[in-house]
């Protein structure tokens, strides 16, 4: 006689939240290795702080953890899906505000205040990253010819390893470029003795509208284009915030943490559409 074990819902969510990725290994080792490289960044950087606020932060990660062992083991992991769509609709509407007003705003204040020029600069500078953008992606080149070769020999798992590398240095790219802006809006408002919050809403234009001209030019299909738009429009209010109540370093493990989770979905969506190499083999033996 076969005795099948069930795992306990509210028991891996406990010792998921008392410690961390471990926790996972109460019914997965596998996911226990995922989680763990998920969140090792994140939390490095955390325990590098010592402030009441990355200690929110670690518990709210060790919270989420948690949260996500109870549905997986009680089979309600679809409400991922309804929950991921709530938070989309809520942090779309003062995103589709900023995308409308921000320069508009930050553009009329600056030109009342005679900066017409750091207004004009700012817009040519703007067209020019799609255009530099395209030249630091040829750098992955050699690894779109990978993950190519790889979709033409159905090789899932290799396609999906590449995959997420190619994905991580897009995501990177932008995060680097977004940090960039954010740290040339405060030092042109020091130097210039401006108000840090006009000279952010005009950054925040220069940061993600490249991305979403770039976007807007491969359709609306395109499922990658439109999360790395959403990584520069929210890594930027995250570190936009976070800089101005003098959390700057805190913001970089929760943004981090956000662009893995969008990596792991944007996969998830990929090996769903992808058939398994084993299912290709029966195909191929018949």
């Amino acid at each position: 006689m076969v005795y099948q074990v069930t795992k306990k819902p509210w028991l891996g969510a406990t010792l998921t939240f008392l410690l961390g990725p471990f926790g996972f290994l109460y019914y997965s080792w596998k996911k226990a290795l995922i989680a763990f490289l998920l969140f090792v960044l994140p939390n490095m950087l955390l325990y590098n702080l010592d402030s009441t606020v990355a200690e929110i932060v670690r518990w709210g990660v060790q919270l989420l953890m948690a949260a996500f062992v109870y549905l997986d083991l009680s089979g309600r992991l679809y409400m991922l899906d309804d929950i991921i769509s709530g938070i989309f609709s809520t942090i779309s509407v003062p995103i589709m505000l900023l995308n409308v007003f921000g320069g508009i705003i930050s553009g009329i204040w600056l030109i009342a205040l005679g900066q017409w020029k750091l207004v004009v600069g700012a817009f040519f500078f703007t067209m020019l990253v799609p255009w530099a953008y395209s030249l630091v992606a040829i750098l992955q080149m050699p690894l779109a010819a990978l993950l190519m070769y790889a979709q033409e020999r159905n090789k899932k798992k290799l396609c999906l390893t590449l995959g997420f590398i190619n994905i991580f240095i897009s995501h990177l790219i932008i995060l680097i470029y977004v940090f960039f802006i954010v740290g040339i809006a405060v030092d042109i408002s020091i130097y210039r003795n401006l108000n840090t919050y006009v000279l952010l809403l005009l950054g925040y234009g220069v940061a993600t509208s490249p991305f979403s001209y770039m976007a807007s030019k491969e359709g609306p299909d395109s499922l990658a284009s439109m999360l790395g738009v959403f990584v520069a429009q929210m890594s930027y209010l995250i570190f936009a915030i976070a800089y101005i109540f003098k959390y700057a370093a805190i913001s970089i493990p929760i943004i981090l943490l956000i662009v893995f989770s969008i990596e792991l979905f944007q996969l998830h969506v990929v090996s769903e559409i992808m058939p398994d190499e084993d299912e290709l083999q029966i195909e191929y033996d018949y």
